[in-house]
């Protein structure tokens, strides 16, 4: 049996649905309820559980072979909480631990970048044979369909600095294989596509694809985070985290190389244009 963590997120159902391909049996945890909903995309069980609470915690490992552990997003507690899952997979006798982190979690001004490399130390510091897989921004962020329906290619950082992107589908393709396979234990994969990208040249192709005319505006981070001070600290971590990640992508962009992504999928990871091209076709 194998254990996803943050199941009910946009990386843990991607990647519910991966093992199911894979025919791996399924425990699908959150500490939403609508996590009960992957039944539905290939889990064999799931459970609502506060990974903070011992008790819940204990319920969500027992008699599990695998752990994938995903981070909560932007949460405050990220690092304490990763810590925990990796005590309690200890306990129980975990037999691999797959935890996904983060393309150069070591760049020491981000939040979500400093949370996921205190997730790391502990992981390569346990007994447990690991793998720790580091994706790159996704393709995913990029909302293709509503970019042709507004003829805007919007986001909040710099349309001038180049990303490099990796499609979550390959990212999660891979996760499922490694899970529970001793020929990945003791390895760190950094994963990540081969396009490198500004937003001009984004919209430049979406429009080439799409036949829309398509232009750039920066959106206002206030879209997504209130500079106001939040009442309690749980609140205002999600938002420095995000001002910090988005003007580090406006200075400096983020980057990183294709190969070990290509070796574990067997092939080119997928593009910057068949993305858009699926995308379209979806919701065509």
């Amino acid at each position: 049996m194998i254990l996803v963590t943050a199941a009910s997120g946009r990386t843990g159902r991607s990647l519910v649905r991966a093992l199911a391909r894979e025919g791996k049996s399924v425990r699908a945890a959150d500490i939403a309820p609508s996590v009960s909903e992957l039944r539905d995309h290939g889990a064999d069980e799931t459970v609502v559980a506060d990974l903070l609470e011992p008790a819940d915690l204990r319920k969500a490992m027992a008699g599990v072979d695998t752990v994938v552990h995903i981070g909560p997003l932007f949460h405050h507690r990220e690092a304490d909480i990763g810590r925990a899952v990796v005590a309690e997979a200890r306990r129980a006798g975990v037999g691999h631990f797959v935890q996904f982190s983060v393309v150069h979690p070591q760049i020491e001004a981000l939040l979500n970048h400093q949370a996921k490399l205190a997730v790391e130390r502990v992981v390569v510091e346990s007994p447990i044979p690991f793998t720790i897989l580091q994706p790159m921004h996704y393709l995913q962020n990029i909302d293709v369909a509503r970019t042709v329906r507004t003829g805007v290619h919007r986001k909040p950082f710099s349309h001038d600095t180049r990303l490099a992107q990796v499609d979550l589908e390959d990212v999660t393709t891979v996760a499922a294989k490694v899970a529970g396979d001793p020929a990945h234990h003791w390895a760190t994969y950094e994963l990540c596509g081969s396009d490198h990208v500004n937003g001009h040249e984004i919209a430049a192709l979406i429009e080439e694809v799409s036949g829309v005319p398509v232009t750039t505006e920066l959106q206002p981070i206030g879209d997504f985070a209130s500079s106001e001070r939040q009442a309690r600290a749980e609140d205002e971590f999600p938002y420095d985290a995000m001002y910090r990640l988005w003007g580090h992508y406006s200075r400096y962009g983020i980057t990183g190389n294709p190969n070990v992504l290509g070796w574990l999928l067997g092939r080119p990871p997928t593009t910057l244009r068949e993305y858009v091209v699926r995308e379209l076709d979806a919701a065509a």
